[in-house]
């Protein structure tokens, strides 16, 4: 019989999982951004830059304050001294940062695109048709990175390097970079303003990393295991589909990994209060099972934080139903454009739509919302920890004031919380 589990169980150790159960101590700060890599195992990328980009995100929920410059340095090659990037970015969830030693782990997605034996990206414009239709720019690419790489888009000259319309028009030289990226024939040398800085592996890869980058014949299955494992350690508990979800695969690739991971005793099997489908606990976390103190931290988490973009998850550990709004009409927006979900003591509680006036040196508070069960003595208190907690955002934004609108159930008393706060 598979172990029991409670839902309020579940929810303390996805949260401490997370590194999100309890205020940043001094050595989790003093270990600064990278650290949070060891838990979090990456960070999805974006270009959305409302408030700030979901990447950067993450890190601050975690250890608060810290200077984002760190992360980009960190994905860039340090050419002077021959040493290979900290982070690298790759399609590990979505596009996303791993820890450039890590990189040689995604082998087996890069040899699926190489091989056609996965058809989740660009299946019209894989890598066949690059070799078959576009062979000879195909080599004068690889030409001019040996020569002049690494490169962004813009920096390669080439009368095929020209959009072919707006937005996602790719140029032919764009196209097959991407596949090259895919297959692992260039990566990632760092962003020049969010634009791919694009190298062949052994410009920017070194030692170990670099030989398993190029080893022949690489163990796919055991690199799934080890990134399925880390997933189940990030996730505390976790399905099969959430693990899936995770590193962003079929289940029927991740099934199998995860049936070996429990053979190991690495995955714990259990059944967990409300959910239709077996879980899975990292043996890491079988002893906090029950042990670990109510959660303290009150923070808000970038849309694409690991502990909620996964909407059908955070509806069943925290009856949570979160979905960002950027793509919906504005009319049809309930929460705002930009809203970010408030982690308040182990739950989500509300969400609150935030936009960076750079310009003013504002923080704007677009609509401020909590969940309609929650009382007024209860919602107080969520605002005045909040107002604080703003007070920290706007800080590490390098903004002012924060301005405060009339939208949302939580408006008024956060409005009240943040000039009681900005007097004493």
């Amino acid at each position: 019989m598979p172990e029991q589990l409670s839902l309020n169980d579940a929810r303390l150790l996805a949260v401490h999982a997370q590194g999100l159960d309890s205020k940043p101590k001094k050595d989790e700060k003093a270990a600064g951004p990278l650290a949070v890599f060891d838990r979090l195992s990456l960070l999805q990328l974006d270009s959305v830059n409302v408030f700030e980009r979901a990447h950067y995100m993450p890190v601050f929920s975690r250890i608060g304050g810290y200077d984002k410059s760190i992360l980009d340095d960190a994905s860039r090659p340090l050419t002077e001294t021959g040493e290979q990037a900290a982070l690298m970015e790759y399609w590990a969830h979505e596009a996303a940062w791993v820890k450039t030693e890590d990189l040689p782990l995604h082998r087996f997605r890069m040899d699926w695109y190489r091989y056609g034996t996965d058809d989740r990206r660009y299946s019209r414009r894989g890598w066949g048709m690059v070799q078959d239709q576009h062979g000879e720019l195909l080599q004068w690419i690889r030409d001019e990175l040996r020569s002049r790489g690494p490169l962004t888009i813009s920096e390669i000259e080439h009368d095929q390097n020209k959009r072919k319309g707006a937005w996602w028009g790719w140029s032919d030289v764009k196209m097959i970079l991407e596949q090259m990226f895919l297959v692992g024939e260039v990566v990632s040398a760092g962003r020049d303003k969010f634009s791919r800085r694009y190298a062949l592996p052994d410009q920017v890869l070194t030692g170990e990393t670099l030989k398993r980058m190029l080893d022949p014949k690489p163990d796919h299955e055991k690199d799934l295991r080890t990134l399925i494992g880390r997933a189940a350690r990030a996730e505390g508990v976790a399905t099969v589909k959430d693990l899936a979800d995770f590193v962003r695969l079929k289940i029927d690739r991740v099934a199998p990994r995860v049936k070996e991971l429990v053979d190991l005793g690495e995955l714990i099997e259990v059944s967990v209060e409300g959910f239709k489908e077996r879980a899975f606990l990292h043996r890491e976390w079988q002893v906090q099972v029950g042990a670990l103190a109510k959660p303290n931290h009150v923070t808000l988490l970038s849309p694409f934080d690991p502990l909620t973009r996964n909407r059908d998850r955070a509806l069943r550990l925290f009856n949570f139903d979160y979905k960002i709004e950027i793509y919906t009409p504005e009319p049809k927006r309930t929460y705002g454009y930009y809203t970010l979900p408030l982690l308040y003591r182990g739950n989500l509680v509300g969400r609150i739509d935030l936009k960076s006036d750079r310009k003013v040196g504002d923080l704007l508070v677009q609509s401020a919302w909590h969940e309609p069960y929650l009382g007024k003595k209860v919602t107080d208190s969520i605002a005045a920890d909040l107002a604080k907690h703003l007070g920290e955002i706007s800080r590490w934004q390098g903004l002012n004031k924060i301005q405060i609108a009339d939208k949302g159930n939580l408006a008024k008393q956060l409005r009240s919380a943040n000039q009681s706060h900005a007097n004493a």
